[in-house]
């Protein structure tokens, strides 16, 4: 899990390998935060800049995704097909 402290020290790069899983929850619990109005000014800017951060890293997990998908696509990777009744 992705903690406030664990956040702070983390690179961008650093950031961008963990899970995405756990950088979808860390980025849900910083837009909670945020929305339930609770923080001061400043740790509501600190609480943005957090979810810019994840977000940012969240865009970057999908990006590689993609491109990993798009080249199983090019190689010919055929899906798995279910067997039909006649094999």
């Amino acid at each position: 899990m992705i903690d406030d402290a664990k956040l702070a020290v983390l690179t961008d790069e650093e950031l961008a390998r963990q899970p995405f899983d756990e950088l979808v929850a860390a980025l849900q619990r910083t837009v909670q935060s945020l929305e339930a109005g609770t923080v001061g000014l400043e740790e509501s800017i600190e609480l943005y800049r957090r979810g810019l951060r994840l977000h940012a890293a969240c865009e970057t997990r999908l990006r590689e995704a993609e491109l990993a998908i798009t080249e199983l696509g090019r190689r010919g990777a055929s899906p798995v097909t279910e067997p039909t009744e006649d094999e």
